[in-house]
């Protein structure tokens, strides 16, 4: 018997592509108190940016494309606020990050900030897995029973424009 075919697979394997540096955050948050301050300089720079960079976009296109597109659906608007709230929350602990971050260099190796970014790196880990786990077992497959192959890829060719215009 063949799997039924997925009209949300491009963003499923996007989601497989960010998982690794998603998980990745518990695995550096176990080596933090190890760094040397150029260490923790280049490991958190290099953090923000994956973050900002990759992840940010693509959570701004699912609050423009994919949320509208899934409350549309489920003919519920409102039903993805609390994603969006998640989003919020991911955004604020990144900039959080991003601050601490900033003034790494000032500060280590002061145990206090070590023991900070040990938390922050795991409590976004927890919140970014939580996420995108919602995503894919209660949104992603709203959509797979609803969209037609062409809606689903127009639906994600207009994220990739909104992440990466």
């Amino acid at each position: 018997m063949t799997e039924p075919s997925l009209s949300t697979e491009p963003l499923r394997a996007e989601h497989r592509d960010l998982l690794p540096h998603l998980r990745g955050l518990e695995t550096i948050a176990d080596e933090v108190d190890r760094w040397n301050v150029d260490e923790a300089a280049r490991v958190l720079g290099e953090i923000v940016g994956f973050l900002r960079g990759h992840l940010v976009p693509h959570a701004k296109a699912e609050e423009q494309v994919l949320y509208p597109a899934v409350e549309e659906a489920m003919a519920a608007p409102g039903a993805t606020a609390t994603m969006r709230a998640d989003h919020a929350e991911i955004v604020s602990r990144i900039d959080r990050l991003a601050d601490t971050a900033a003034t790494v260099a000032d500060r280590w190796p002061d145990p206090a900030v070590a023991r900070d970014l040990t938390h922050q790196l795991v409590g976004l880990s927890a919140i970014l897995l939580l996420h995108f786990r919602k995503e894919e077992e209660v949104l992603l497959p709203v959509l797979d029973t609803t969209l037609r192959a062409d809606d689903a890829a127009a639906l994600f060719a207009r994220m990739g424009q909104e992440a990466h215009p």
